[in-house]
C-alpha cells in the first residue's frame, strides 16, 4: 500500500512540475484540461473532481472548474489513482503581483502548515493537532472552515479523521494530510501535503510550496 501511495504522489508531483514548467493558460478550464492530459500520459485516473479556483473563486472549498479567467491566488487541489491507491494534494499560485500583504499571508500559512506537520507525534490524538492548527492561526481562525485533514488509501477520504472531532490517535503508517486553509472574502489559500506517519513524519508530496508567481 505505502509503496503505491508514493509513487501516485509522485507522479502527482510530476504533474504539478509539469504544469508550471508549461503554464499559458488564461482559464481554470485550461489548467484543468491541462492536468487531464497529463493523468493520460502517466496512465492514471482521476482520484477526485479536480479543483482550480482562482480569484474570489479561490475562497470556495469545493468548487468546479470555470471559464473564469486565471486571476489573483488559484487554488490548484488534484489527486491521481495508481494501482488502485490515491494521492491529493494542493498547491496556490499567484497569477499576476501580489501585494505585500498577500506574500505575508501566504507565507504564514506555509510556515504553520510545515509546523503542524512537525507536530505529528506517534501516540497523540488527531483531535489536538487540528485545534493547535486554530491556534496558530489565531485571528484567522475564522477563515478556517474545514477539517485539518484525513486518511487516504484506496479512498481519498478514510479513516483517521484529522478533526476537532476526531478520537483517532496517531498511529505508525497512517497515511494523512495536512491541510489547514484560509478563506476571506476575495481569495483563499490552501496548502495540503500527503504525510506518511513514522517516528519522524515523512511529507510524501513533494512539489514545491513556496509561492510561484505567474
Amino acid at each position: 500500500m505505502i509503496k503505491e501511495i508514493k509513487k501516485a504522489c509522485q507522479i502527482s508531483d510530476n504533474v504539478f512540475s509539469n504544469l508550471i514548467n508549461n503554464f499559458d493558460f488564461k482559464t481554470e478550464k485550461d489548467v484543468e484540461k491541462f492536468l487531464k492530459s497529463q493523468f493520460k500520459k502517466y496512465k492514471v485516473k482521476q482520484a477526485f473532481p479536480i479543483i482550480v479556483a482562482s480569484g474570489k473563486r479561490s475562497n470556495k472549498i469545493h468548487c468546479k472548474s470555470t471559464k473564469n479567467k486565471l486571476k489573483g491566488f488559484t487554488v490548484i487541489d488534484f489527486g491521481v489513482v495508481y494501482h488502485r491507491f490515491r494521492s491529493d494534494m494542493t498547491r496556490t499560485i499567484y497569477i499576476g503581483k501580489p501585494t505585500k500583504k498577500e506574500i505575508q499571508g501566504y507565507n504564514k500559512l506555509l510556515k504553520i502548515q510545515e509546523k503542524l506537520i512537525s507536530l505529528i507525534k506517534l501516540g497523540n490524538y488527531y483531535c489536538d493537532l487540528d485545534i493547535k492548527a486554530r491556534l496558530l492561526l489565531g485571528k484567522d481562525k475564522i477563515y478556517f472552515n474545514h477539517a485539518l485533514g484525513h486518511g487516504v488509501g484506496e479512498k481519498i477520504h478514510q479513516l483517521p479523521r484529522v478533526s476537532p472531532a476526531s478520537s483517532d490517535k496517531i498511529k505508525l503508517n497512517d497515511v494523512i494530510t495536512i491541510e489547514p486553509g484560509i478563506y476571506k472574502k476575495d481569495y483563499g489559500i490552501r496548502i495540503e501535503d500527503m504525510v506518511l506517519v513514522k517516528n519522524k513524519p515523512v511529507i510524501l508530496t513533494k512539489a514545491n510550496k513556496k509561492l510561484i508567481c505567474i
